[in-house]
């Protein structure tokens, strides 16, 4: 009996640091989500920019090659909006499937903690 006990604290020991170190990994986790919605910010504003940017030439471009110039550099400058978006969109679905698994884990090691509490007690 004294060995199962003492296998059954090295265990809820060993879960312990593994449920810190996924804790940890949370954190970085939600680090890296404040850290893109700073980043998204920064390039909406820099899209803003970008169009008031694209606007001025359209009045500053004069005649058929000039208009042509002019939505030319539009549509290239809404490709790469559109990409940029698309790659946000996927890094913050990454972080959050990122995030669940982890939370799962943590709440699966909690579960496991708790009936290693209770056999220990009985």
């Amino acid at each position: 009996m004294d060995q199962k006990m003492e296998a059954l604290h090295q265990k809820l020991q060993k879960m312990r640091r593994e449920k810190e170190v996924q804790e940890d990994e949370l954190y970085g986790i939600r680090q890296r989500q404040a850290r893109l919605e700073s980043a998204e910010s920064e390039l909406f504003h820099m899209e803003r920019e970008k169009s008031n940017l694209v606007a001025q030439a359209h009045e500053v471009w004069q005649g058929n090659h000039g208009r042509s110039v002019a939505h030319e550099a539009e549509d290239v400058a809404h490709q790469n909006w559109r990409q940029l978006r698309r790659t946000v969109e996927g890094t913050r679905e990454d972080l959050q499937q990122e995030q669940k698994r982890l939370q799962n884990n943590v709440y699966q090691l909690e579960e496991e903690q708790k009936r290693i509490h209770r056999e220990l007690l009985l």
